[in-house]
C-alpha cells in the first residue's frame, strides 16, 4: 500500500456517510469551523491511541455479531440524544431572537465539541471492525516489506486523506451558513437535530442487519 492509495482509501472511507461526519456537519452549522475542527480531532486521536493498536491486537476477534450491535445501539442511543438537544436549543434560540445574545448563552451548557466525538466514534462499532481488519492488515503488509516507515505509511495516508475531505465539508457547510440569514439560524439548529436523529437510526438499523 503506498501513501498515494492510503490517502484514496482515506478520502473514501470518510466520504461515506456516517456518524461522525453527520456530528462534524452539525458542529459547524451550530458553533461554527473551529468547534468542527475540534470535533475532527477526537476520533484522529482515538484511532491513533486505541482503535489503531487495539485492532492489531485483535484483528476483529470480539466486535463482531452481538457485540458490535450493542456496542452500535449504544452510539445510536447517543446520536439521537444529541439530535434532540440540538432541535431544543433551536427552539431555544427562536423564543430569544427578540432577546440578548447573552441570555442566550447563559442557557444549558453543551458537551465539550471533543468529547462529542469521541462518544461518537467510541459508540460506532465500524471503526473498531476497521482496523482491527482492513487498517491492521495493511500495515501488518507494509511492516513485513518496509519496516517501521512501510507500517506507518498507510495510517498516515488515510488520516491525512479523511482529514482533508473533512476540512472541505467543513469549509462547504460553512459558508454556506454565511450566507444565510440570521432568522434562519434557528431552523439550522432544526436541520443538524434531525440530520444526528437520521444518523442514529441509520447506525442501529444498519449494525442490525449486518449481525442478522
Amino acid at each position: 500500500m503506498t501513501f498515494p492509495l492510503a490517502f484514496v482509501v482515506g478520502v473514501s472511507v470518510a466520504s461515506i456517510p456516517g456518524p461522525t461526519i453527520i456530528l462534524i456537519a452539525t458542529q459547524t452549522l451550530r458553533h461554527g469551523p473551529r468547534a468542527a475542527l475540534v470535533t475532527m480531532l477526537a476520533p484522529l486521536a482515538l484511532d491513533a491511541f486505541l482503535m489503531l493498536p487495539l485492532g492489531l491486537i485483535l484483528q476483529a476477534s470480539i466486535f463482531t455479531g452481538q457485540g458490535a450491535v450493542v456496542l452500535a445501539f449504544c452510539g445510536a442511543a447517543f446520536l439521537l440524544w444529541l439530535g434532540a438537544q440540538s432541535i431544543r436549543a433551536g427552539m431555544q434560540h427562536a423564543k430569544m431572537m427578540g432577546g440578548s445574545e447573552a441570555a442566550f448563552a447563559d442557557g444549558k451548557q453543551e458537551i465539550n465539541p471533543f468529547v462529542k466525538g469521541l462518544l461518537t466514534h467510541v459508540g460506532s462499532p465500524y471503526p473498531y471492525l476497521y482496523w482491527a481488519t482492513v487498517g491492521a492488515s495493511f500495515i501488518r503488509q507494509g511492516f513485513a516489506s518496509g519496516g517501521v516507515f512501510g507500517a506507518a505509511l498507510f495510517p498516515l495516508g488515510f488520516w491525512l486523506g479523511a482529514c482533508s475531505y473533512t476540512v472541505v465539508v467543513i469549509y462547504l457547510v460553512a459558508r454556506t451558513k454565511q450566507l444565510l440569514p440570521p432568522r434562519v439560524e434557528p431552523y439550522l439548529h432544526h436541520v443538524s437535530g434531525v440530520l444526528l436523529i437520521g444518523g442514529g437510526i441509520y447506525l442501529a438499523v444498519s449494525s442490525w442487519r449486518g449481525a442478522f
